[in-house]
């Protein structure tokens, strides 16, 4: 540059480095550049500007007024390119930004601005690049938003085990932050390590991280999903009994599904009649019968399916078809005929019934034969 134009520039320079972008705006206006060179110098110093007061229209054509020179030296070319990435990206235009900024990189390498590079990637929805990106950051050391990139692109991309193992590796930078540990979970889950998710959801409340009345019910149901119906149980029902769970029909539902899981069927039976009762669940009086016939107490099932045959539809039919073979199992067979004749008049149940009234047919008749 002249030493005219220099003594212009430093007014609007001082300007400029105190922050007081507006007044250097104004006075940049009015300069006279004579050369190239100049006349890109000050597209530089007007782009900036013009960034800085978050007028992207204007910078972005200052920027590229100033890289139309060629003859930058490669520190102030690099710059340049950053700063139009920079706009680019404050426009939202995520392809211009990642042009930019890969022009810059393949003047110099700058982990800043790779990370900056990955970011964009993901905004831009090419979650394999931001991935690959961030993992490059990560092979020279820790840095935690290349960390968090890669584990929101892995995620993105359905990657979940992958993920996971990112998540826990935060969990392990950040043991006392329970987002990663939440995260971990999840995304253990999503993988089908549903092992490895029970010990990280544990672990994470044992120490106290994340909170045991929030996390409890998916506790219990990784119990469940893990095997583990009976711990997952017992601890539904103390927590239902403390108060720290809801008393409400779903979880006397999971409460009971829990305690078959186990084999417990007293239990199963007790918590389904308690559904029935309290919620007048209408499937659960009818599941609490069929567990009591399976375990032999014939009478008792038999006395609340006779309640429940007179239920319009398919519900009334499924209890009288129970009962029928209740009444077979007692050899009661006029009992048994007379209800497998009314599930013959229904369509869905026709073939069945007719088998139960010709196998009834053939025991009364030979058990007439066989008094005669």
């Amino acid at each position: 540059m002249s030493p005219y134009f220099s003594r212009q520039l430093e007014p609007v320079m001082k300007l400029y480095q105190s922050g007081q972008w507006q007044q250097a705006q104004n006075k940049a206006s009015g300069l006279k550049p004579a050369s190239d060179a100049e006349k890109a110098w000050l597209a530089q110093l007007q782009a900036s500007l013009a960034a800085n007061l978050q007028q992207t229209t204007q910078a972005s054509r200052y920027v590229e007024q100033a890289l139309a020179y060629k003859e930058w030296p490669e520190q102030q070319q690099l710059q340049l390119l950053r700063l139009r990435g920079d706009i680019q990206a404050q426009q939202s235009n995520w392809s211009g930004a990642i042009a930019s900024y890969k022009a810059a990189l393949a003047l110099k390498a700058d982990d800043s601005l790779r990370l900056r590079l990955a970011g964009l990637y993901y905004h831009n929805k090419q979650y394999g690049e931001a991935a690959s990106q961030s993992e490059q950051l990560l092979k020279k050391g820790w840095n935690k938003q290349a960390a968090i990139i890669r584990l929101s692109a892995l995620t993105a991309q359905q990657r979940y085990a992958v993920a996971a193992d990112q998540a826990q590796e935060l969990v392990r930078r950040e043991p006392k932050e329970s987002k990663w540990w939440q995260q971990a979970v999840s995304l253990n889950l999503s993988a089908k390590r549903g092992d490895q998710a029970l010990v990280l959801l544990q672990t994470a409340i044992d120490r106290q991280v994340m909170d045991d009345v929030a996390t409890r019910g998916q506790l219990i149901r990784l119990y469940a999903w893990q095997g583990l119906p009976y711990r997952g149980a017992r601890l539904l029902e103390a927590a239902m009994a403390k108060g720290q769970m809801k008393q409400s029909a779903e979880n006397q539902q999971l409460l009971a599904q829990l305690w078959e899981g186990a084999r417990e069927w007293p239990k199963a039976v007790d918590s389904w009649q308690l559904l029935a009762k309290q919620y007048a669940h209408p499937k659960a009086g009818m599941r609490a019968a069929e567990l009591m016939l399976q375990q032999g107490k014939t009478d008792e099932a038999m006395s609340q399916l006779a309640v429940i045959k007179s239920s319009k539809g398919e519900q009334g039919n499924r209890a009288k078809a129970l009962l029928v073979q209740a009444h077979l199992n007692k050899q009661q067979y006029a009992q048994a005929l007379e209800l497998a004749l009314e599930l013959q008049k229904d369509g869905n149940w026709q073939q069945r019934a007719t088998s139960w009234v010709n196998y009834i047919q053939a025991q009364s008749e030979a058990l007439s034969k066989k008094a005669a």
